[in-house]
C-alpha cells in the first residue's frame, strides 16, 4: 500500500520502520512543526522527523490542518492508500478522515474504551493496572472513539516507568499494524463498535500534576513517580527549590512523619501517609541526578528536614 504516516515522539519510529520493512511505500511523513526551546530558544526537532529525514522519506510540519485548509489538498495530492497515525498530536479534519480508501487508522496505548485521551499509559499506572494494551482504530470525529479493527494484551511489569511501558507498547503495537493494514487490505476484517458506556477519559498532563502530595500513601506516591516519569516528573520541595525524586520504591522498614527526610546505613527514606519511600536517585533545580546519598551528602540540612 502507498501509506502517509503520521507520529512524532520517539517512539512512533518503531512503527514507521515496521511498516517500511514491510514493503509498504511510505509517500510522506507527517510529524509536528520545529519547536524552540530552554532559555537560548533553541530550535529542536521531533525524534520522528530526525528519523525519517535519514531514510530520505519526506516530511511535512504543517501547522494546524483545522486553521488551514489549505494544506489538504497537498496530502491529497500524495493518492496514499491508507494514513497510519502514532502518537501524532494532532486532530484530523473530517476532509482528512474520509480521504483515503482505506482511512485513517491509529495506534493507541490502551485496552480502548478505556483511557482515551493524552495520557493513557500514564494512567495505567496510575491506576495500578495489571493488564493494559494497544488498540488500533479506525479515526472517527471523536476522541478516540472509532470502530476497533485489533487489540493486543500486555502486563504492566511492577515497577515499570511510564516511557518504559510506553515504548513497550509502541513496539507491540508496530507488529499489530502491519497486521492490521494486511487484513485490511484483504478484507478480512470487520470493525467492532467501542462501548461508550464504558469509555474512561485521561487528560494532558501538565508540570503541577508532578508535585507530590507527602500526605498521599507511600503506594500512590510511587505510582505517580513511576507514571510521570519522564513527564511532568515528580517534584517535591526543599528550601525553596523543585527537588525531583527521580527513582524510590515502597520500605517496610521505616514509618516516618509524612515528607519527613531520615538516612539510615546511608540511604534515604521519606515519610508518607502510611510508612516510607526509600529514594536512590534525586535532582535539585538546575543540577544533574545524582544518587540520594551523594546529595544527602552535600546538603546537611537534607536529613531530618520536612519537604513540603
Amino acid at each position: 500500500m502507498k501509506i502517509v504516516f503520521m507520529g512524532t515522539p520517539y517512539f512512533a519510529i518503531p512503527v514507521l520502520d515496521k511498516i517500511s520493512a514491510d514493503g509498504h511505500e511510505i509517500v510522506a511523513v507527517y510529524t509536528q512543526p520545529d519547536r524552540t526551546s530552554g532559555r537560548g530558544r533553541k530550535v529542536t526537532i521531533s525524534a520522528l522527523k530526525e528519523h525519517a529525514l535519514s531514510k530520505n522519506f519526506q516530511v511535512l510540519q504543517p501547522e494546524n490542518f483545522q486553521a488551514d485548509l489549505s494544506l489538504i489538498p497537498i496530502l491529497d495530492d500524495f493518492k496514499a492508500d491508507i494514513a497510519v497515525v502514532a502518537a501524532y498530536g494532532m486532530l484530523l479534519p473530517s476532509e482528512i478522515l474520509g480521504m483515503f480508501p482505506y482511512g485513517c487508522i491509529n495506534l493507541h496505548p490502551s485496552l480502548l474504551p478505556k483511557y482515551r485521551g493524552a495520557s493513557p499509559v500514564s494512567a495505567a499506572i496510575l491506576e495500578a493496572e495489571k493488564v493494559t494494551g494497544i488498540t488500533i482504530i479506525q479515526l472517527d470525529s471523536g476522541m478516540d472513539s472509532g470502530p476497533i479493527l485489533a487489540q493486543k494484551k500486555t502486563p504492566v511489569g511492577e515497577g515499570t516507568l511510564c516511557n518504559e511501558l510506553t515504548e513497550k507498547l509502541f513496539y507491540i503495537g508496530a507488529d499489530l499494524i502491519v497486521e492490521t493494514i494486511s487484513k485490511l487490505a484483504k478484507g478480512i476484517i470487520i470493525p467492532r463498535k467501542q462501548n461508550d458506556e464504558n469509555a474512561t477519559y485521561t487528560k494532558k498532563l501538565v508540570r503541577k500534576d508532578g508535585l507530590v502530595d507527602w500526605k498521599d500513601g507511600a503506594d500512590v506516591i510511587g505510582r505517580k513517580i513511576r507514571a510521570h516519569h519522564p513527564w511532568p516528573g515528580s517534584y517535591t520541595h526543599f528550601k525553596g527549590k523543585n527537588l525531583k525524586i527521580i527513582e524510590a520504591k515502597i520500605s517496610e522498614n521505616y514509618k516516618l512523619p509524612p515528607g519527613c527526610v531520615s538516612i539510615h546505613d546511608n540511604a534515604v527514606y521519606i515519610g508518607t501517609s502510611d510508612g516510607s519511600l526509600l529514594v536512590s536517585q534525586l535532582q535539585s533545580e538546575g543540577s544533574k541526578i545524582t544518587s540520594a546519598t551523594d546529595f544527602a551528602r552535600g546538603h546537611r540540612d537534607f536529613e531530618n528536614s520536612i519537604l513540603s
